[in-house]
């Protein structure tokens, strides 16, 4: 899955120049402007054609102009579609489609859906049109981004999935079914992506709902997956769940395993989490030590090192063949995935905008209020799925704080409060010199007056804070992790 596109990107660029007047290769600068076009031509032909031959089915079958439910019965391709939708500037046909999918959308149906893609497609979608809501403007409501019709949605979406990671190891079955649960005869083998490519959305869905079921899950899978790598540090292609042992003992990059690396360096920076990166780069070390053979990276067996399949394949090659099935003798697939609108289409179209709100960097934002006071959006550093589903970071501390969180505020405000007490002392000269300082754990800060008696009864706690920015003037430290604090006297 991850960086699946880019090669026909590049390909798709390559041949655009030749085709239609675009600017060639007689040294004149080509026009962006040109691009753009060209490719939202190519998404409009695509995305219309679905519209009209295959809603409310998953995906088109271009070849036969019909439509086919292929990893559920979602209407999958419009939940794939629809922020590409907002960052082709379509906010229209965006309010159209929300509301499209909540009056026919339902996940409460006796269906085999599979657990990985259900994810990254449908759920990761719908966060990341829920969180894009407001730009695209639709009208949220109260709370949002930490409520919202899309939100509730992805979180039903999630809930649907979460029978699945009910095994020995915490390491999810492939499939479920969405009303039954995992049926009795399900297979326990799953690939090694299958287990490991969970905990961008589900993390992003804990904080916005507050229920942490979902990242407890996806953490659960991935230390499992790091716990049964083998001695020379490498993980196989599938295992099984409920026994833990490995079935497919063939160790790389590719299909199968991919996305669970991708997943370790993106959850890292989304959650801050020093410890994903670093089991990331232990990887990296054991896949450039075994698998690597000059620029080539090939399957190797997983506890020996030795190689057991010379080949690159589609995704070490970031190619995935997405029209043709056969490229001996080019015949066409009769299928159109959803993926082709969510992916290659918003990346292709991302290269010729430098202007996006996507690019956005930090020079501009939307200040809006949530149950927990007012929170920065909007402001880039957009962390995308593996579905190319862009989801903004910040929005994880707009509806939920971590304890550590809560610390590095807490310093804050003990701070701001100390600067505003020495500012007054010498107006009023009956008020404490006594600096104030933050209660002993996390929970609904205390005001300085009555904050000696708390601090008699409960020890103070010596706190690590989060971030460290003593260079900063107090002032820019008030934003921060998606949160600003105010002084409201």
């Amino acid at each position: 899955m991850p960086f699946r596109l880019l090669v026909p990107l590049g390909l798709l660029c390559s041949l655009l120049p030749l085709h239609h007047g675009a600017p060639g290769p007689d040294g004149t600068a080509p026009d962006p402007a040109h691009y753009r076009e060209r490719v939202k031509a190519m998404f409009y032909h695509a995305y219309d054609s679905y519209l009209e031959n295959a809603f409310p089915y998953d995906e088109l079958r271009p070849l036969t102009c019909d439509g086919h439910d292929t990893w559920g019965s979602f209407s999958l391709t419009l939940i794939d579609a629809l922020d590409t939708l907002l960052i082709l500037g379509n906010v229209s046909e965006f309010q159209r489609v929300v509301e499209v999918l909540q009056d026919n959308v339902d996940f409460d149906i006796d269906v085999n859906a599979s657990v990985f893609e259900t994810n990254i497609r449908v759920v990761g979608g719908l966060l990341s049109a829920h969180l894009l809501s407001k730009k695209a403007g639709v009208e949220v409501e109260a709370g949002w981004p930490c409520s919202g019709p899309l939100l509730r949605m992805a979180e039903e979406a999630a809930r649907k999935l979460l029978p699945a990671f009910q095994t020995p190891t915490g390491m999810p079955y492939g499939t479920v079914n969405l009303l039954h649960g995992v049926n009795p005869g399900e297979t326990p083998v799953t690939c090694t992506a299958g287990i490991g490519t969970f905990i961008v959305e589900f993390a992003t869905l804990s904080s916005l709902t507050g229920d942490p079921v979902f990242e407890d899950v996806a953490r659960v899978a991935l230390m499992r997956l790091w716990e049964s790598r083998s001695d020379i540090g490498l993980v196989g292609n599938h295992i099984d769940v409920l026994t833990g042992k490995w079935v497919a003992q063939d160790a790389g990059i590719g299909a199968g395993v991919d996305s669970y690396f991708e997943y370790l360096v993106k959850g890292a920076i989304l959650l801050q989490d020093k410890k994903l990166m670093a089991m990331f780069l232990e990887y990296n070390k054991a896949i450039r030590n075994y698998t690597r053979f000059d620029d080539w990276y090939l399957w190797v067996q997983m506890y020996k090192g030795t190689v057991s399949m010379p080949v690159f394949q589609s995704l070490e090659a970031y190619w995935p063949g997405l029209q043709i099935k056969d490229l001996r003798d080019h015949k066409l697939d009769n299928r159109m995935e959803s993926f082709f609108l969510a992916e290659t289409v918003k990346y292709l179209y991302l290269l010729f905008d430098p202007n996006n709100f996507i690019h956005n960097n930090g020079s501009t934002f939307d200040a809006v209020i949530t149950p927990y006071g007012e929170c920065i959006l909007g402001a880039g550093g957009y962390i995308f799925n593996t579905e190319a589903h862009p989801i903004d970071p910040a929005a994880l501390h707009c509806c939920r704080r971590l304890k550590e969180e809560q610390w590095e505020v807490e310093d804050l405000m003990k701070e701001f409060y100390s600067l505003k007490r020495n500012r007054s002392r010498f107006q009023k000269t009956t008020m404490s010199s006594r600096p104030w300082e933050p209660p002993a754990g996390p929970g609904t800060f205390s005001s300085p007056e009555n904050h000696d008696e708390e601090r008699e009864k409960k020890p103070a706690k010596q706190k690590i804070p989060l971030l460290s920015c003593p260079s900063q003037p107090f002032t820019s430290k008030l934003a921060l992790l998606g949160q600003v604090f105010l002084d409201s006297s």
